[in-house]
């Protein structure tokens, strides 16, 4: 990797290190968010700089403590799965700092902007400590001299102009779009950090986070039951010993949100998961059988979830159905 960021420093001609934008407006670069999601020392980057730093590049800018946790806090947001948060902070970097001033930017720059994601941002943001509220006024709670505001600047254009690409106007789930855990909670207006299981009921929809396990050994994969059946059809099998309310929400869900990954994580890296789309729960059946971890026999229920769309051919590769 780091010989892939000298070779693109190289081919653009760069005096100083690239900026984040560089990476978006040259065909041949390489994709920036793998420098942030690897480690050095033992320790995930996170942000660019913290990469830049890893690689001890020269001439970068001395940033305070609390200005690259700043920098850590948005970078982890990328890829971007909605735009507030990166629009906020666009606003009070540029001294934008009227609450209502803010929000009716927000709803000119996002299609069917929603005023509960917009509170629901807000809430986040505070919780963060990174702006502080106060009256009918937000500030920043980081300190902005010229060099971190540069970098922090190219880094939301970077946010918002990939988010352009990948998602343009769309702002619901996007089919075969990736999407972490924490953001698919975000995209729910629930808490980012409830992200510790695989299964989570709202109303009378059931969200799903599956991994296909396919690193494992074909005599392993038998006992994993979570798989695609056909190209528009995958068959869920529950967490063990759930309760019957959960099986009843199950039961009498409208339908399920399925997000999908053939993988838990690729040379050390944790790996998303794909919005495959929604479905409908279908032909429960209880099974008993033997978990070997704890010793004894478990509950759980196996469903055949019909989806609205079928699986696109390299997906269908790559989730096993094809070879």
């Amino acid at each position: 990797m780091k010989q892939d960021y000298f070779n693109f420093k190289k081919y653009i001609n760069s005096e100083f290190y690239p900026k984040h934008m560089d990476f978006l407006n040259n065909d041949c670069a390489p994709d920036l968010l793998r420098f942030m999601s690897i480690k050095i020392g033992g320790k995930k980057n996170i942000s660019y700089y913290n990469f830049l730093r890893g690689i001890e590049e020269d001439n970068l800018p001395t940033f305070s403590e609390r200005q690259v946790l700043f920098a850590n806090y948005l970078s982890a947001q990328l890829p971007l799965v909605r735009k507030h948060e990166y629009l906020i902070f666009d606003c009070l970097v540029n001294g934008i700092t009227d609450i209502a001033e803010i929000k009716q930017l927000l709803s000119q720059n996002i299609g069917a902007c929603r005023a509960e994601e917009t509170e629901h941002a807000l809430h986040y943001i505070y919780e963060n400590g990174y702006a502080r509220k106060e009256a009918d006024k937000l500030s920043l709670a980081v300190e902005m001299d010229e060099d971190f505001k540069e970098y922090i600047l190219d880094l939301l254009s970077y946010g918002l102009t990939r988010y352009f690409i990948d998602f343009g106007d769309e702002t619901d789930f996007k089919l075969w779009q990736s999407y972490r855990m924490d953001q698919v909670q975000m995209k729910f207006l629930k808490n980012p950090q409830h992200n510790q299981v695989g299964t989570y009921y709202y109303g009378r929809e059931v969200v799903i986070f599956a991994s296909l396990k396919k690193d494992l050994t074909e005599e392993d994969r038998l006992n994993y039951n979570d798989k695609f059946l056909e190209p528009a059809m995958f068959q869920w099998e529950s967490m063990a010993n759930v309760s019957a309310a959960d099986v009843d929400k199950q039961q009498n869900s409208e339908h399920a949100y399925l997000f999908i990954r053939k993988v838990s994580d690729e040379n050390g890296i944790v790996l998303p998961f794909i919005y495959v789309g929604k479905g409908k729960m279908t032909n429960p059946r209880k099974q008993v059988k033997f978990d070997r971890a704890k010793g004894k026999d478990v509950v759980t229920y196996l469903y055949d979830i019909v989806m609205e769309n079928e699986l696109p051919d390299y997906l269908q590769y790559d989730f096993g159905l094809t070879k």
